[in-house]
C-alpha cells in the first residue's frame, strides 16, 4: 500500500516535471527561474502540504 505522502510526493514531481516542459519549451525564461520553479514546485510545496517542514 502506498502511503499519502508518498502519493503527494510523486504527483508534485510529475507535476514539477511537466511544468519544466512547458516552461522550457513556451518560454524564454533564464535558466535559474525553471531550477527555481521545479524546486518550489518538487520539493518545498510536497514537503508544506505533507507537514514534513521543521519537524
Amino acid at each position: 500500500m502506498v502511503s499519502r505522502e508518498n502519493q503527494v510526493i510523486v504527483a508534485f514531481g510529475v507535476v514539477a516535471i511537466v511544468l519544466l516542459y512547458v516552461l522550457t519549451a513556451l518560454t524564454d525564461l533564464p535558466t535559474w527561474v525553471n531550477i527555481a520553479v521545479v524546486i518550489v514546485v518538487g520539493v518545498i510545496i510536497p514537503q508544506l502540504v505533507n507537514g514534513s517542514v521543521g519537524e
